[in-house]
């Protein structure tokens, strides 16, 4: 739980070690499905499904996975936009045992070969708008079965897609659900060692891991997380349902600390369902709460401000991109936000000008910053989120509940906590640690060292015991929300007949974050221009992995062992433009 009991940062009611129950994720869809049987769960395009109904569609689509042959652990990938099916299969996945696996279906054919490969995915979980990738590289792959849904499902069983058209072995998702029952399936899950999900974390150098989070991976981080912004602990119900109940009774004084109820609050976040940061934000974590979840198709700004008056949302989550395109956009003083009390940042520290600006948009909020990764399944650490607590612009809090963490010297000559105020290597240890990353034991031996997972990020511990992160993943970039990964573009670009070599770093923009710039040399007989180069990469990535800016230079700075300083091109970027 970190160190000390200041009343500043802790809520002393609250214990200072949490239970986790041994019990699977699908015990907090059983749990909230009963307790909240006809609250609506989901909002989507002015759809509302309850608790219920996703619990009981849920059932039936991990009955149908199971005649389908779909076994505990067997991979089944989802290939899905944000839509309602996307929460249907991810817990219908899970009830059934078997390990789910999210693939961005924007991805391009080989990545998504490699993903559906590297997991060795026996199922995947499309959409009409995508299935052409899985037609293309389905023969390349392990899949046994491909299951796909579209539109035409979204709202009704009447509609089924006609999966004649792809060929042998392909469902319809709606029609498996029509022919299936609601029992409740009895899986032997071992919580602490089977997978509840394979994500992808890209890195900076190579192809990307798959992470491996088990059933208490993600169940601790979800009991953690309650507990510090919701002052709830957990427990299990006589059916086997885990649920929460807040530690303080008296409503009056509950509210005095936090900003509010669970069970009572609806909440709006950009994240798409198949990222890390949807998983938690959108499906899980708001299922355990009781909360209200208004699912979006893409973000668009205007849109976004209108749905938080529409719906009256209490809970907003987000990154720094964003809140620069929502707080300043021009439409921002015609909407009502008064109902929003919790606004909750990640993937980027807050500016100060950005905390005010935050403050004057939602001023009836608590503001929060967290900092998470895949790797620890979700959280590590978050701003102390009681209204009397010790809050810091540029710090993310003290470490949740149960979570240890260290700073060591970045050359990783010791092992040893550095004192505080002292920059190094963020080190993690707790209960939502991965397991490791999946069939690459090497490179989890290397991260996971004397049982402590070394993030590869930088940050300092203040005199007060508040994290602060001095920089990301070393290289990686954060364009509108989304990771981006300079190693693969600087593959692609290494492909190209005429690149000698190759850096790629993240350019400050005021609108997106950062964009991601090229650095290229040419070879001596080489001939190629930026615009050339631009579009030569920009045809096999995703679109938020875009090149958008490139320039050629004569070469590039090296360290005297030959390694690029990418921090020294960043710099100058910085000064070209007086930052």
């Amino acid at each position: 739980m970190g160190n000390g009991t200041n009343n500043q940062i802790y809520d002393l009611n609250m214990p200072k070690s949490l239970n986790y129950p041994n019990v699977s994720v699908g015990a907090i869809l059983k749990g909230s499905a009963n307790r909240f049987r006809d609250r609506v769960a989901y909002i989507y395009r002015d759809h509302e499904i309850t608790y219920w109904e996703v619990y009981c569609k849920s059932l039936r689509f991990a009955n149908a996975l199971r005649k389908l042959g779909v076994d505990k652990g067997t991979v089944v990938s989802t290939h899905l936009p944000t839509c309602p099916q996307y929460i249907i299969a991810y817990y219908g996945i899970i009830l059934c045992g078997a390990t789910y696996s999210p693939i961005n279906p924007y991805f391009k054919a080989h990545d998504v070969e490699y993903q559906l490969n590297d997991s060795d995915t026996e199922v995947v979980i499309t959409y009409e708008t995508f299935a052409q990738t899985i037609q293309q590289v389905y023969d390349n792959t392990k899949l046994k079965k491909v299951i796909v849904s579209g539109d035409r499902e979204m709202f009704t069983e009447d509609n089924q897609i006609d999966t004649s058209i792809y060929g042998e072995n392909w469902y319809s998702f709606q029609a498996l659900q029509a022919d299936s029952t609601e029992e409740e399936l009895n899986i032997a899950i071992d919580p602490k060692n089977d997978l509840v999900q394979i994500a992808y974390t890209g890195g900076t150098t190579g192809r990307p891991k798959g992470v491996m989070n088990t059933h208490m991976n993600l169940v601790s981080s979800m009991i953690q997380t309650a507990a510090w912004g919701y002052g709830c602990l957990a427990h299990v119900e006589d059916d086997g349902g885990l649920v929460l109940e807040p530690v303080e009774k008296d409503k009056e004084v509950y509210l005095s600390k936090y900003a509010s109820l669970p069970g009572t609050t609806v909440g709006l976040s950009p994240s798409p369902l198949f990222h890390v940061s949807g998983v938690f934000s959108c499906i899980v974590y708001p299922y355990f709460l009781g909360k209200t979840t208004v699912l979006i198709d893409r973000f668009n700004p205007k849109e976004f401000l209108s749905l938080i008056e529409k719906f009256g949302v209490t809970d907003i989550a987000g990154a720094p991109a964003m809140w620069n395109v929502l707080c300043r956009h021009p439409d921002v003083k015609n909407f009502d936000f008064s109902t929003v009390k919790s606004v909750g940042s990640g993937s980027a520290p807050l500016a100060k000008e950005q905390m005010k600006l935050l403050r004057k948009t939602f001023p009836n909020a608590i503001i929060g910053e967290g900092y998470g990764l895949t790797e620890a399944t979700s959280s590590v650490s978050n701003t102390v989120l009681i209204r009397s607590g010790l809050q810091k612009i540029g710090t993310v809090g003290p470490p949740l509940f149960d979570t240890e963490v260290k700073i060591i010297a970045i050359d990783g000559s010791s092992e040893a906590p550095l004192p505080n105020g002292k920059t190094g290597e963020i080190c993690v240890r707790g209960p939502q640690v991965m397991k490791g990353y999946y069939n690459k034991p090497k490179q989890t031996e290397e991260t996971l060292r004397g049982g402590w997972l070394h993030t590869g990020d930088i940050g300092i511990i203040d005199e007060d015991g508040l994290l602060s992160i001095v920089d990301r993943k070393k290289d990686m970039l954060i364009y509108n929300g989304y990771n981006v990964y300079p190693s693969k573009i600087e593959d692609l670009l290494f492909q190209h007949p005429a690149v000698s070599n190759v850096a790629v770093i993240g350019k400050p923009h005021s609108n997106t974050g950062e964009i991601p710039k090229a650095f290229v040399t040419l070879k001596q007989d080489g001939i190629a221009t930026e615009k050339e180069l631009m579009e030569y990469v920009n045809e096999q990535v995703v679109h938020y992995s875009k090149i958008r800016e490139l320039e050629i230079v004569e070469e590039l700075p090296h360290t005297a062992a030959g390694k690029i300083l990418k921090r020294k091109l960043l710099d100058m970027e910085k000064e070209k433009m007086g930052l």
